[in-house]
């Protein structure tokens, strides 16, 4: 691993379908430069909330009552602290959940007081048009009833993973949850150990629909193989083939190590994954 700069590796949202997968090079021209690898992550993850392609942020999906709750969470590998937020209307949750672990002595905040932190903050009243034009259509064809919660084309977050040149690691997640949820609805972006980890031996990010990694804890399980020996890669793929015999649900898990080695792996249509390289080329499992 160089030792001049962040290596930062970024994902843009598991789906059922297979669709183009689109690029997110731009996510990591200023994180890689970041000092920290915590630094690396809130950048990349924020670059990611600005794409109106993405569900993050600018472009999150609609709740069931047309409105937006986003969720967001990160982890500072080196000194074990994580903070999360849910249920706020900010242009970049991820940096919100920064000042909760950074400024509170909370790790989860969420809706009011969430919100009541975010001063000097853009808040968000909406969503892309694209977004609302999806909802209506939801709408008008029953597509929001509960049957209907976690379809295939509803699942998708950001994240990113880092490690710095001083082997220090870090993670981020951030979503607008799965479209039509039910106000109110938290899924596992903000939870540490679920959506996202970070320890002085990994930093992992999950993909897909939360109740599944909420159940499961998925991503401290993957992260636990990587602290007792298993390479990156390999915990991965063992963590999407237990949530397989769970679910068939879409999902995907990008981890990485403090030598630097980086997993990706995922269940369904299609995932895109990039690094310092390009892009990652996660495995799918069937």
């Amino acid at each position: 691993m160089s030792e001049s700069r962040t290596h930062v590796y970024v994902h843009g949202g598991v789906s059922g379908t297979d669709k183009p997968l689109p690029s997110l090079a731009h996510s990591l021209v200023e994180a890689v430069a970041a000092a920290t690898a915590l630094d690396g992550v809130e950048e990349a993850v924020r670059r990611l909330e600005d794409d109106s392609e993405l569900n993050a942020g600018w472009g999150s999906v609609l709740n069931r009552n047309g409105v937006i709750e986003l969720d967001a969470g990160i982890a500072d590998g080196t000194t074990g602290h994580a903070g999360g937020v849910a249920g706020v209307s900010v242009r970049y949750p991820v940096s919100l959940a920064r000042r909760v672990m950074g400024s509170t002595p909370h790790v989860l905040m969420a809706g009011e007081g969430a919100m009541a932190l975010a001063e000097s903050m853009e808040v968000l009243d909406g969503t892309t048009e694209r977004q609302i034009e999806r909802y209506d259509r939801a709408l008008d064809s029953g597509k929001l009833e509960a049957r209907h919660y976690g379809a295939d084309e509803h699942v998708d977050t950001v994240g990113a993973v880092a490690v710095d040149a001083s082997n220090h690691l870090a993670a981020a997640s951030s979503t607008g949850g799965v479209f039509g949820k039910l106000p109110g609805r938290v899924g596992d972006s903000a939870i540490f150990g679920a959506g996202t980890y970070a320890s002085p031996g990994a930093a992992v990010v999950g993909t897909g629909v939360g109740e599944l990694f909420l159940e499961t804890l998925a991503s401290a399980r993957v992260a636990r193989l990587i602290e007792e020996g298993a390479r990156p890669q390999s915990a991965c793929e063992r963590v999407i083939a237990y949530l397989g015999t769970r679910s068939d649900a879409p999902a995907g898990l990008l981890a990485l190590a403090a030598n630097g080695q980086v997993g990706a792996a995922y269940r369904g249509g299609s995932w895109p994954v990039e690094g310092p390289s390009g892009p990652l080329g996660a495995v799918c499992l069937e």
